[in-house]
């Protein structure tokens, strides 16, 4: 049997998959993971976008993984949230200190689309309670917010919206202009400017763009649409569910804009993967009509003590010394590394990054990106793929030399590519 077929003989699963045609698909089975690498029984491959941009701070962390057993031994599987514990209000004061939110409040869900759902809805109460009747949500035309809740889905600009579309109708429209940096954003701000009315309660963004292309900001870009936000008494929520927890370079990727949202949103980075959380993190304005009004959103696991413990954690490794893991210079190398690979190829549209969080972008067909996937993995090289972007993403515990040594590998799997054509 070749390596191909070694790779691929993975028997079929009775699991129903995300986001993927079921027929003939075909699945790397992994048995065990360590820093930066996966590893299937056969094969050693570098996670080179943290699963999808989550492992933060590595696999097999043992700091973490210490963190978990000593919790296990209080004995406690599970309190409802209208109870207390040490671990979920130590949490909640720590990400309200690093917001720069100190007197608001934190409410937690499961992951990023809950939590942006959740963020939304709050953003409504906020002014029903104030007898204003502002019920619209606006987002950027290329965004994704999540897709396992009808309202993070309605939310999202991507094209895993239109299924839901279908079905529903909620006045959450991904109808805002992208910023170019050729312009620095200046027809985007226009567009923007003449859609917010009076009926918009809060605009939702991205702290730096993910899933729909790590498309960039320009320069001062966010600051002049909060302005703009402010002048016409309408929130802004940030979300950093991808782009937080150090993953651009700063704690969250918004304070590189200079702005100050009224609610950020995160997940995915705040338990680096070992365990589901996601957090609302809302200023005292809006948490302060709350205070004689029923908070009529939560879940079942909302701060949940496993996962709270778990985020201390991480935000202990976070934090030490002087966040040197996210001070680091490893989105430099990243950066240097995928222009160089990109002016090599005219079938590479672009390469976009912002710290940790990048993407190729390619004008190639369907299956010649299936076909460059399967041969990256076959490479040991693992990336996340959405569309026409391959995503570069690695842990932030990465080595420098691990970073240039992949790229260097994803460029030769490239150059093998049998490309007689341009999509």
């Amino acid at each position: 049997m070749n390596r191909f077929n070694l790779w691929k003989s993975v028997l079929p699963t009775s699991t129903l998959i995300p986001w993927t045609k079921q027929a003939n698909l075909v699945q790397s089975k992994i048995v065990k993971a360590n820093g930066p690498y996966i590893y299937t029984s056969t094969q050693k491959i570098v996670d080179f976008t943290s699963g999808a941009m989550v492992v933060n701070l590595g696999h097999n962390n043992k700091y973490i993984l210490d963190s978990i057993k000593e919790h296990t031994k209080s004995g406690i599987s599970y309190i409802p949230s209208n109870m207390a514990t040490y671990q979920r209000d130590k949490l909640s004061d720590r990400l309200l200190s690093i917001s720069k939110m100190n007197v608001g409040k934190v409410l937690y869900g499961n992951a990023g689309a809950d939590v942006n759902e959740m963020a939304c809805f709050l953003s409504k109460e906020y002014y029903s309670y104030q007898d204003k009747p502002k019920n619209k949500i606006l987002t950027f035309s290329n965004s994704f917010h999540g897709g396992s809740t009808v309202g993070a889905s309605l939310l999202s600009g991507d094209a895993r919206r239109v299924e839901k579309e279908k079905y529903y109708s909620l006045p959450m429209e991904p109808i805002m202009e992208n910023p170019l940096m050729s312009d620095s954003g200046k027809s985007s701000l226009q567009q923007i400017s003449d859609l917010l009315t009076e009926d918009v309660s809060a605009v939702l963004i991205e702290g730096s763009s993910g899933s729909a292309g790590c498309i960039l900001y320009p320069e001062g870009y966010l600051k002049k649409l909060e302005t703009m936000c402010r002048e016409k008494d309408i929130l802004v929520i940030c979300d950093e569910v991808m782009s937080g927890f150090g993953r651009t370079g700063e704690f969250f990727a918004h304070f590189k804009q200079d702005i100050q949202p009224d609610i950020i949103t995160c997940a995915k980075g705040i338990t680096s993967g070992y365990s589901q959380l996601g957090a609302v993190i809302i200023n005292k304005k809006v948490s302060d009509v709350f205070e004689y009004n029923p908070v009529m959103c939560g879940l079942t696991y909302s701060g949940h003590i496993l996962g709270s413990t778990i985020a201390n954690s991480c935000l202990d490794l976070y934090l030490k010394n002087d966040m040197a893991i996210i001070k680091n210079h490893k989105g430099n190398v990243l950066s240097l590394e995928g222009e160089r690979i990109k002016n090599k190829y005219d079938w590479i549209k672009d390469y976009r990054n912002n710290g940790m969080l990048g993407c190729f972008e390619f004008s190639l067909n369907e299956e010649k990106l299936g076909e460059l996937s399967e041969n990256l993995m076959l490479e040991g090289i693992y990336c996340m793929r959405i569309r026409q972007n391959i995503f570069t993403a690695p842990p932030l515990i990465t080595d420098d030399s691990i970073i240039v040594d992949t790229m260097q590998r994803m460029d030769r799997v490239f150059e093998k590519m049998d490309l007689n054509f341009i999509f």
